[in-house]
């Protein structure tokens, strides 16, 4: 007998196997707390922080309405322009190129730096409700127009030979084709919103989750930090779950769809020549460089912005080319910069062979997952400004502590995309090697692993320019190096044309990182897949 109210003994096993997993890690925090890091007020344990949540419990509420209220009005609005520029991207195709490298730069942006701005050009809740709107349109985006693309070719031209319009071939068959798509976009944006929230709090606010967590590391109320934290963790996590439900009842059959699955889904496209790729690249450049510098010289004129705060292309150029000084002026920041790309790079490269192995391990023994995925789901939500002041206290404040949030940062989509990649493997390709007596670790490394690339490439477009956000952001809060401690001391001397020149540096370096991992995602697509049906990257910054 079945029925929608029958039981699933295997799914109430993989239950209890990942609640399991927390209790482990609970455990885990609490030995730690009273017998590595006893007396030295770094890591309380959770029975007191729990205590102290529950005894300034009055203090949460208006922190977490506050946070919510701001991050739900980010996340719609984002959304709302992800849906609205996706749907111009599709219906108008010479629009893709600049539309979505400029989508990729907001993507690539620095909050961390940018934050400030916002906080001298807007009012109220304003610059936070921006900063999480920026932290979810360009995940939405390329949800949408995936999904959009999606559509069966066989049946648009259906609707098209029975006399539909293009609004009928929308309805119809596009936006169902879509709906698994723009609700894996959704599922990540509900946790980046909070995150765009709490940054914009902790960088200026009277009210908030963020301001919370400064009044406790000012205070050095231990607890109550690592209470904040959690309190942020869980509404992430509830975030992502609620979004996640909403999936698995509206289109369960992509309930496992992965955020690095949108970054390596695209339309196909004929093979071009080496010269012709080259071309196209330097045109979609110029194109895009154009448009940038059009919507900043036509924000700065209708918006009426202040010169001392807001600058244009033309005072950057003199503050790094023509004025006096420039040459010192460079070189900081060509010196910053070197610093925040060996701060990401080794973090990056941590972060990705963790993931890696840990993937490994997950496709041999898959046992594991229903035990390890809740744990680094319950990582991946913590939002990165609440825990970086925490890692800070225990790794320090140097190239070690870096290194671990950027790794983190890194850990989720590597994690998450690799084990899709490898357990995606041609069905075929793997009874031919076990027909040939290898062993499941042989064939992990024969075949498995390199049809893997692909997605370890699509979410390195993901993870690249998060590793830059996480080495900036621990430069601006702890290490007292890199570009994110020279923004930081531009902000606290009003040098604006030192932090506006900050953030162009890093969002540069983010874009060469994200079209790096995009050339390498094509490029292995062609090598295991042919030419003639490689997938293109869905942006291209270069």
């Amino acid at each position: 007998m079945g029925g929608p109210l029958t039981r699933d003994p295997t799914a109430t096993f993989r239950r209890l196997v990942g609640l399991g997993g927390l209790v482990a890690v609970v455990v885990a925090w609490e030995l730690l707390a009273l017998y590595v890091f006893a007396g030295r007020n770094i890591l309380p344990t959770p029975v007191a922080v729990v205590h102290d949540m529950w005894a300034s419990r009055a203090l949460y509420w208006p922190a977490v309405t506050t946070t919510l209220s701001e991050a739900a009005q980010g996340w719609l609005w984002g959304n709302l322009a992800a849906f609205v520029v996706g749907g111009l991207v599709v219906g108008v195709r010479t629009l893709e190129g600049a539309a979505l490298s400029i989508a990729a730069m907001t993507y690539c942006m620095p909050i961390i730096a940018i934050g400030p701005i916002f906080q001298v050009l807007l009012a109220g809740n304003e610059p936070k409700v921006v900063m999480a709107a920026m932290s979810v349109f360009f995940t939405t985006l390329v949800a949408v127009i995936a999904g959009l693309r999606s559509a069966d070719r066989a049946m648009l031209d259906l609707v098209e030979v029975l006399g539909g319009s293009r609004r009928d071939a929308l309805r119809k068959v596009r936006l169902p084709s879509a709906l698994p798509f723009v609700l894996t976009g959704l599922r990540v944006a509900a946790p980046a919103a909070l995150l765009g929230a709490i940054i914009g709090e902790y960088l200026g606010g009277q009210q908030g989750l963020g301001v919370a967590l400064i009044s406790a590391q000012q205070t050095m109320d231990v607890a109550r930090a690592w209470g904040v934290a959690v309190a942020a963790a869980a509404l992430a996590g509830i975030g992502y779950g609620a979004t996640a439900l909403v999936q698995r009842i509206v289109s369960p059959w992509s309930s496992s769809m992965a955020a690095g699955d949108l970054m390596a889904t695209s339309p196909r496209q004929p093979h071009r020549g080496l010269a012709s790729r080259v071309a196209l690249a330097l045109l979609r450049t110029g194109a895009t460089a154009g448009a940038v510098i059009a919507v900043w010289y036509g924000a700065f004129a209708l918006l009426h912005l202040d010169p001392f705060f807001a600058k244009t292309p033309s005072d950057l150029w003199r503050f790094a080319v023509s004025a006096p000084g420039a040459s010192e002026n460079r070189a900081q920041l060509v010196q910053a910069s070197l610093v925040t790309i060996r701060d990401s790079a080794i973090g990056l490269a941590v972060g990705s062979l963790a993931a890696m192995a840990l993937a490994t391990a997950l496709v041999l023994l898959p046992q594991l997952e229903h035990t390890i995925m809740p744990i680094a789901l319950s990582l991946r939500s913590v939002p990165l400004v609440a825990m970086t002041p925490l890692l800070v206290l225990l790794f320090g404040r140097g190239l070690l502590g870096v290194s671990v949030i950027v790794a983190i940062v890194v850990f989720f989509p590597t994690l998450v995309n690799m084990t899709q990649g490898m357990r995606a493997t041609s069905a075929e390709s793997v009874l031919v090697t076990r027909a040939f007596g290898a062993s499941p670790w042989r064939t992990l490394r024969l075949v498995r692993l390199p049809a893997a690339f692909p997605a370890l490439f699509a979410s390195a477009r993901i993870a690249g320019p998060a590793a830059l956000l996480g080495a900036t952001l621990a430069e601006w809060l702890a290490s007292g190096k890199g570009l994110g401690y020279l923004m930081l001391n531009a902000v606290t001397s009003s040098d604006f044309d030192l932090l506006w020149s900050g953030v162009v540096a890093v969002t540069l370096i983010s874009l060469a990182v994200y079209a790096l991992a995009g050339f390498l995602d094509t490029l292995t697509s062609r090598l295991l897949y042919g030419a003639g049906t490689a997938e293109a990257a869905p942006v291209t910054a270069s």
